[in-house]
């Protein structure tokens, strides 16, 4: 019960192999590089830092652009769920009508 299941042994495969990458990346990538951007100028940093950084960047700005997204499904599928529920109470309803004869 409290072991891992499949899905969560992918997701640490795909981690994993991720890590091995970014980290093979960055010991090839060890000369130094000067970045400047928008007149901040920086030392010399190794160039996998640069790169690392815009990933991070990249990632942060679609997790937020996602979680803005998510919050509105949310609230989307919050009102489905109320609809749903009132819509039953009214097909309960009118199950329990009485049938009247017209004799």
């Amino acid at each position: 019960m409290y072991g891992l299941t499949s899905i969560n042994w992918i997701n640490v495969l795909v981690v994993i192999v991720l890590t091995s990458f970014a980290t093979m990346f960055a010991l090839a990538n060890v000369l130094p590089v000067h970045v400047r951007f928008l007149g901040v100028s920086s030392g010399d940093v190794p160039l996998y830092l640069p790169v690392f950084i815009s990933f991070l960047l990249g990632f942060a700005g679609g997790v937020l652009a996602l979680s803005f997204s998510r919050r509105k499904h949310k609230r989307e599928i919050a009102w489905l769920k109320a609809e749903h529920e009132r819509l039953q109470r009214e097909v309960d309803n009118l199950r329990n009508i009485p049938l009247q004869d017209d004799v």
